[in-house]
């Protein structure tokens, strides 16, 4: 018969094997998967365990794949199944079972005529014996056979035919293959389904011998028991095999030797197994040997478990075949008769728990970072407005960044004509920075210098390691010197003019992630804020100004600008915000024309408003975006002072303080308007308003009732906000009416403001 019960695996494996036509045909290992239905190498692990056992024979061929076929002495037997089922033979029945087979030869023979003392023999045996006559029919029976079929008495059975002991299904084998063997061979062993006095049935153990009178000696025995034994163990040893290859963890055998012996699915998953592979190149290596094992510095580690000592392992590696893991687990020895007889390995891939843990980490810093990087922020910001000079500033800034936990090193720089990067200030480890190590070499391409992108692009530039990047080998000579590894580009900018470069650097990994860059980014603002004011603070206290006079001829561009008889004076430009001003002129009227062709060629001029017209002139107003001679005076502390439009050229001049480059504004300048001439520069004392000019102003030049309107209206609450008093309040108590009020109020303002904006 075949190979035994459908839920044994082994069974199911050989089934495939001994269902084919010819049993000796060798097969692959995706041959018997295919037919199972079942992974590669859960089969290849099945049937490398029957070659084990001596159920199959196999060898190599090609670089990477085997054939298996049936053992030559491999036999689809009831006897070879139950033996190999059962993990071997019974010594204990093997030998009661033979007692009975001789025994029942010794009766034949001596005891033939003595029958009496033949009962008592077979009375006494724990097996039990039937014997049947040439038809088929009990002659005899004893107890113990009575009591296997449920009877209490073994007289139910003399004169019976056998067939009473066994189901139609049974009696239909018995007659096709057990009676023909013990006809042909004089005897059959065998395994049986019996059947009880109450029809249920039970797995048997059977012996039949043929007599010299055509009957039969049957010794039968209930192997129930054995037989739920062995399915228990059966399916202990399925659930262990199964357990062990479907198990979420590695798990490795060693032998004696340290030696790999076994690997499961998920351990070939973690070392990367390639798929065409059906086993690792590992087996048969002692572990403590292996390379990846070796380089990780802790394969003496497992020099201890023949000593009898279970070892814990916490380890990244690289495997054989290139994938990266992070090991964590635990190896037992396993003893075997007292003896050392190798080890099992359990063993879990942690890499992403790992990651998980550093990128919380990091997280964790960043959130510190970022904490500690607002509250430096916020302090910057409140110090700096205190601070008087440009100096001060820089210093503040670079000492408050690197007195902070966060970072090494922080220093100032400016770009000068050349594009040269000069340090004014720095702070923190390392000293001075010096041009030639903050800026790459000259045949580094431009557009991988972080600072030339900081400059052209207005917003920081980071560099997470410095040490590694090629271009900047001297600034990582520095970085591992003084122990940073990233930096930080920022510049510092206000209304579109580049003060400087603020440079911060780090030690922390990941350093200058998005929310990061996002708050430090904003110290480029607020520094250059603070540098504009400084410089208009600076040039309206100081007596020294440097006045400009510049010349544009064509600012039209291309087409060029209409002329009109008589010239567009200037008189002031409002800066607003965000880049947007507001110039205040005069014109003929004739000449609006030529704003309007401004406005329509120029993308900075915008919309004109008249107002005040008269006859020959008119006042106007202009709103401007992002005028570049405009935004840049502005930027630089300097003050329009008046200018002309004439024949489609604009004549200008400005006021800077002491000490502006105006090299570096002329070219920016030119930029936008390549044809700008300079007409005149120069140095000269500013005369600034003094107490006694408004003194005077309020004494000679008001009258007595414009100055009565301005006293009244400022000392009555008319100014203040809220407002305590109306116009029409203050007017009935000066007994004028509200409109003549509020006509000597704005003569006596403007002649009090055009003493302030005279030299300003």
């Amino acid at each position: 018969m075949s190979a035994g019960p459908a839920d044994d695996i082994y069974a199911e494996t050989l089934a495939v094997f001994e269902q084919q036509a010819d049993q000796s045909e060798p097969l692959t290992t995706p041959e018997v998967a295919s037919a199972l239905d079942a992974e590669r190498r859960t089969v290849y692990k099945r049937l490398e365990r029957l070659v084990d056992r001596g159920d199959l024979e196999t060898k190599q061929v090609g670089a990477n794949a085997r054939v298996w076929w049936l053992a030559a002495d491999s036999s689809p037997s009831v006897e070879t199944h139950s033996n190999s089922s059962a993990g071997g033979p019974d010594p204990k029945q093997s030998n009661e079972r033979q007692a009975t087979e001789d025994t029942t030869e010794r009766q034949e023979d001596a005891w033939a005529g003595d029958s009496e003392r033949w009962a008592r023999a077979m009375t006494s045996m724990i097996d039990g014996v039937g014997v049947v006559d040439g038809g088929g029919a009990y002659r005899y029976a004893n107890s113990t056979h009575a009591d296997v079929y449920g009877y209490d008495d073994t007289e139910a059975f003399l004169g019976e035919h056998w067939a009473m002991c066994y189901g139609e299904d049974e009696l239909t084998r018995f007659q096709e293959e057990i009676i023909p063997v013990v006809r042909e061979q004089g005897g059959w062993r065998g395994e049986a389904t019996g059947q009880r006095k109450d029809g249920t049935t039970f797995p048997q153990e059977l012996s039949l011998t043929a007599t010299d009178d055509g009957g039969m000696v049957c010794v039968v025995r209930d192997i129930t028991d054995r037989k739920e034994r062995e399915r228990r163990l059966r399916e202990a040893r399925k659930f262990n095999e199964e357990l062990v290859e479907n198990a979420p963890f590695g798990m490795f055998r060693l032998d004696e030797q340290l030696r790999i012996t076994y690997e499961n699915p998920r351990a070939e998953e973690i070392i990367g197994l390639p798929e065409e592979m059906e086993s690792s190149d590992a087996i048969g290596v002692p572990i403590n040997e292996l390379p990846p094992i070796v380089e990780t510095g802790q394969a003496e580690l497992f020099e201890r478990l023949p000593e009898g000592e279970p070892i814990e392992f916490d380890f990244p590696f690289e495997s054989i075949y290139g994938k990266e893991a992070y090991f964590t687990g635990r190896a037992v020895p396993v003893y075997r008769d007292d003896e050392f007889d190798g080890a099992i390995l359990m063993a879990t891939d942690i890499s992403e728990r790992r990651q998980y843990e550093r990128d919380l980490e990091r997280q964790r810093e960043q959130l510190a970072a970022l904490d500690e990087l607002n509250d430096v922020v916020r302090g910057i910001t409140e110090a700096v407005i205190d601070q008087q000079t440009r100096t001060a500033i820089e210093d503040v800034v670079c000492e408050r960044l690197a007195g902070s936990e966060s970072y090494r090193l922080a220093w100032i720089g400016v770009i000068d004509a050349d594009r040269d990067l000069n340090p004014r200030v720095a702070a923190g480890v390392g000293g001075r920075l010096d041009n030639a190590t903050v800026r790459p070499g000259p045949e580094t391409d431009p557009e991988e210098d972080p600072i030339e992108r900081a400059v052209a692009s207005q917003t920081i530039q980071v560099l997470q390691d410095v040490r590694a990047d090629p271009p900047f080998a001297s600034l990582g000579d520095h970085a591992r010197e003084f122990g940073y590894r990233s930096a930080a580009v920022i510049p510092i900018v206000h209304q579109g003019v580049v003060y400087g470069i603020l440079g911060v650097c780090s030690d922390r990994p990941d350093t200058f992630a998005e929310a990061e860059r996002e708050v430090i980014g904003q110290l480029g603002d607020v520094v250059g804020h603070a540098i504009a004011a400084v410089d208009r603070k600076r040039a309206l206290m100081s007596d020294e100004i440097i006045e400009l006079d510049l010349r544009v001829p064509e600012l039209g561009g291309s087409t060029p600008v209409p002329t009109a008889d008589g010239t567009i004076s200037t008189d002031r430009i409002t800066p607003l915000s965000d880049g947007e001003y507001l110039l205040y002129g005069r014109a003929p009227t004739e000449a609006v024309a030529v704003l309007e062709t401004l406005r329509d060629q120029r993308p900075e001029w915008g919309t004109v408003e008249t107002f005040d017209e008269s006859s020959e002139t008119i006042r106007f107003e202009q709103r401007l975006s992002d005028e570049p001679i405009a935004s840049i005076i502005a930027t630089h502390g300097g003050n329009f002072r008046q200018g002309s439009i004439e024949d489609g050229a604009v004549n200008v001049t400005v006021a800077l303080p002491p000490g502006t480059d105006v090299r570096r504004i002329i070219e920016t300048i030119r930029e936008t308007y390549p044809s700008t001439h300079v007409l005149r520069q120069q140095q000269v004392t500013r005369e600034v308003p003094t107490t006694a000019d408004l003194v005077g102003l309020l004494a000679d030049d008001l009258t007595d009732r414009q100055r009565a309107t301005v006293e009244a209206a400022y000392f009555g609450g008319y100014f203040d906000s809220p407002r305590h008093r109306s116009g029409e309040a203050i007017a009935a108590s000066l007994d004028i009416r509200a409109s003549t009020f509020h006509q000597h109020l704005r003569k006596g303002q403007r002649k009090l403001l055009e003493v302030v904006f005279a030299e300003l």
